[in-house]
């Protein structure tokens, strides 16, 4: 890859990530409004509560969906890099129908399962119609994931961006109400109300234009098989990380009550959706640039390498800053009751430069459509986690967590490495590692000094704020 080249791509990383790190930062605005809103009225009950009922959800959305929100935006980005408008109507005709599918079967099951997920996720059966009132939401999300596909894989990103940010507004003002006037009765027809606004905002900027293929049924099940096979081992890899969090926050609600779930949920969220808010920004350009080019290893090699360069560069700065305003954070979004998470937050944030370099070399796995490798390496990971949490948790509590989080990423990372280097010669390269080793540096030694010298933690904040921009400025201004 040329300079030249290489620069071109530092820029469309960088721009697809300001587009979408737009929209999380709206998102996020919309959800810390939402989940303050919900920590005054209804407490870390309130967030338990909401915490099971999601987690059962994702659970049956997870089993149920078939993986087809990924394995189709692979499928629509090679159609599209090959410009054939005839194959690109097919694939999304195909989409679209698995969708309608996928989101019906999952609302039958989560009605069929409601007396027992009652049972098994609250003790009671007084649960069960909340349960059955919420099964619109799976087609509701199932729809949703197939219109954004479509949009990803085409890579009609502003418009994907507008309908996020539009849903996520839409959805805190017709939900928010409901908590306020109703409590924990409000949590159903709130997430119901969600789900169903987020739906509305992605028809409004769906892709009108592609027309429908007419295709029989019979069609769409052999145009979709590829998909629907790659999306079988997506679903269960899954599925299995969806059940193995919902055990894990079971655990909790036995040992410690529903209280406990809030804290963990609470902490978990800060990590995967506040921090994490980056890796979600970038997917959304990543994932169908190394679908278009699956076929060439070396460059699949070079796309990875430069990837985490941008993560880490960016990674590093977000990491320091969290570490020195973490109780403020918590303060902001939460309520006091919830400092008991800061301990979790210390040591999980310490494994989030490893989780950016493993997820850019596992999404090599879905661009190849390599649907056993990417069970394998979900499974042994999720393994791997239960066992840690549990650990961690039955030892030192919430702090146990967090050092499990760390600790599970670093060894992920040594599973699909060894598999995408073994299988398919991904190298990153010497940069990628480099700047993973100056993020995690950055984030030990804020952390060390965050606890015995406070002013030092500033300090290193600030350099790592301006070394960070003067060194991403450098790489895309350079010709």
């Amino acid at each position: 890859m040329s300079q030249t080249n290489d620069n071109n791509l530092y820029r469309i990383i960088t721009k697809a990530t300001a587009i979408f790190g737009g929209v999380q930062v709206v998102s996020i605005i919309c959800s810390v409004i939402r989940t303050k809103v919900v920590a005054v009225l209804l407490g870390s009950v309130g967030m338990g509560v909401i915490g099971l009922y999601n987690n059962a959800i994702e659970t049956i959305t997870t089993l149920t969906g078939l993986g087809i929100r990924n394995s189709s935006v692979r499928e629509i980005s090679e159609a599209y890099s090959g410009k054939e408008p005839n194959e690109i109507s097919r694939i999304v005709t195909v989409v679209r129908r698995w969708s309608w599918f996928v989101g019906l079967l999952g609302a039958v099951v989560l009605i069929a399962l409601a007396p027992l997920l009652s049972k098994w996720t609250f003790g009671d059966n007084d649960h069960i119609w909340g349960f059955v009132l919420l099964s619109c939401t799976l087609l509701f999300k199932a729809l949703t994931s197939g219109e954004q596909a479509v949009l990803q894989g085409t890579k009609q990103l502003r418009r994907l961006a507008h309908s996020s940010v539009y849903g996520s507004i839409a959805a805190l003002v017709v939900s928010l109400p409901l908590y306020y006037f109703f409590g924990v009765d409000g949590i159903v027809p709130s997430l119901i109300l969600y789900s169903a606004a987020t739906l509305v905002a992605t028809l409004f900027y769906k892709d009108r234009q592609i027309k429908t293929s007419e295709i029989t049924i019979k069609e769409t099940a052999q145009q979709g098989r590829e998909m629907i096979v790659l999306g079988v081992f997506l679903t269960i890899s899954s599925f299995i990380t969806t059940l193995f969090s919902y055990i894990f926050s079971a655990y909790l609600n036995a040992c410690s009550g529903e209280a406990e779930v809030g804290h963990y949920q609470a902490g978990y969220t800060l990590m995967n959706k506040y921090v994490g808010l980056l890796f979600t920004a970038m997917a959304m350009e990543y994932y169908p640039r190394l679908a278009g080019v699956a076929k060439d290893n070396n460059l699949l090699s070079q796309y990875v390498g430069r990837q985490v360069e941008i993560m880490q560069l960016m990674l590093a700065p977000i990491i320091a800053i969290f570490i020195v305003l973490h109780p403020f954070m918590v303060r902001l979004l939460y309520t006091a009751d919830f400092y008991a998470i800061n301990d979790y937050l210390l040591l999980a944030i310490q494994g989030i430069s490893f989780k950016a370099i493993s997820w850019a070399i596992g999404f090599v796995l879905l661009a190849k459509g390599s649907g056993k490798l990417y069970f394998f390496t979900e499974l042994t990971s999720d393994v791997i986690t239960l066992g840690l949490n549990i650990i961690g948790y039955h030892y030192w509590g919430l702090a146990g967590v967090g050092a499990s989080y760390t600790i599970g990423f670093v060894l992920y990372l040594a599973v699909v490495y060894i598999v995408c280097r073994r299988y398919y010669n991904i190298k990153p390269g010497l940069k990628a590692w480099i700047a993973t080793a100056a993020t995690t540096l950055v984030a030990i030694t804020t952390f060390i000094c965050y606890i015995h010298l406070r002013w030092m933690a500033w300090g290193i904040t600030i350099a790592t704020i301006i070394i960070s921009a003067a060194t991403l400025y450098k790489k895309l201004k350079k010709e």
